[in-house]
């Protein structure tokens, strides 16, 4: 599988107007779901990040490289960990899973922030090269010789999936199993370079996010 400039401009072209709608769509219907909603154009944002270190990365032009792969990062590390048990948090009506994913959302983003801010702090912390036609990002983090990177992984993903697992929403339940699908895949086939194939599965799959609001759309138009 390749990816390229091309690939992460033609989804975030895709995901930025789905993303304004879905956002549009839930301030009117249930703004306990803007969250959840923001998710496309997030992707969107995220996505043209990696185009633009794309074409960096084809001009040799250091600086640059190493500015969009913060800003990549910025979303990959930190905000989906902080921002998918959030989303969960709001739609959740259920006091016990709301503390739950409230405390998931407290973890994630200190975890995220563990994983990001030293990049920020020590440049030479974070190489990029591209490897079978994808972009592998190699951080040096603080957790390296004590935790093995798989099990860092784990952890992301575990942040992740269970807040949308645990939902006692159906349809966002349903997005979480989509979500575990494209991380089993990532770990299974794309390792090489997981952060940036399963960022861009999981971008192409957030357009999942327009039927959830569409849904509750429809719901409040027939109550």
């Amino acid at each position: 599988m390749c990816f390229s400039a091309t690939a992460s401009f033609a989804a975030s072209a895709i995901l930025t107007p789905v993303g304004i709608y879905t956002l549009a769509r839930s301030y009117g219907a249930d703004r306990r779901y803007l969250a959840l909603a923001a998710f496309p154009l997030l992707f969107g944002i995220q996505q043209a990040t990696e185009g633009f270190e794309w074409l960096a990365l084809e001009e040799a032009a250091l600086p640059d490289i190493h500015t969009a792969a913060l800003g990549f990062l910025f979303f990959a590390y930190f905000l989906w960990p902080l921002m998918v048990p959030l989303s969960a948090y709001f739609v959740e009506e259920n006091h016990h899973r709301r503390g739950f994913f409230a405390l998931l959302s407290l973890v994630g983003g200190l975890y995220g922030l563990s994983l990001y801010f030293p990049l920020l702090l020590n440049e030479d912390w974070l190489a990029v090269q591209l490897v079978q036609g994808s972009i592998l990002y190699q951080p040096t983090l603080i957790y390296d010789g004590v935790i093995p990177r798989t099990g860092l992984r784990i952890f992301y993903a575990a942040i992740i999936g269970l807040a949308l697992l645990f939902s006692t929403v159906k349809t966002v339940r349903i997005f979480g199993v989509i979500v575990l699908i494209s991380v089993i895949a990532g770990f299974l086939f794309f390792a090489y370079a997981f952060t940036s194939i399963w960022c861009f599965l999981a971008a192409i799959l957030s357009i999942y996010v327009l039927h959830i609001v569409q849904r509750i759309s429809a719901n409040n138009e027939s109550g």
